[in-house]
């Protein structure tokens, strides 16, 4: 195995921790790893509709359509009217939802400090540029 192996190897095997720890957080809230996506999309986008949460986290719009009603159907979400497109729905926070999020965003702070202990700000800012470039070599390819 050569180096750049070595490297995606480990960067999938990280990505696979990380995606547990959170799936588990989430089981722990009674939602699925998708509805939390979805709760921390609307969050980090406010006003957004469901073919922007679609378009966002690629998937088909019928998926983000059934993810969300879920959502609403546990009155965490809800829809509110479009005031510039009548047939588009806004999606909004109940103060349950905002709530989950709370919980949510205090799982995410907890992860990141255990990341990057012991990292310098300088060092977190090159990983992240290291980062940037890998997500755009896979744009590009």
């Amino acid at each position: 195995m050569n180096g750049d192996q070595m490297i995606s190897r480990k960067l999938v095997i990280l990505g696979r921790r990380i995606r547990h720890k959170r799936n588990l957080f989430a089981g722990q809230l009674e939602l699925t790893s998708e509805q939390a996506d979805a709760l921390r999309f609307f969050e980090d986008f406010p006003q957004s509709t469901i073919t922007d949460f679609k378009d966002h986290q690629q998937v088909t719009h019928q998926t983000a359509r059934m993810i969300v009603k879920r959502l609403v159907n546990r009155q965490l979400l809800r829809l509110d009217p479009n005031p510039n497109d009548g047939r588009a729905k806004l999606v909004g926070f109940t103060t349950a939802g905002v709530a989950k999020c709370r919980q949510l965003d205090a799982h995410i702070e907890d992860t990141s400090q255990a990341l990057f202990t012991d990292f310098t700000p300088t060092e977190q800012q090159e990983l992240l540029a290291m980062l940037d470039r890998i997500s755009q070599n896979l744009e590009r390819n």
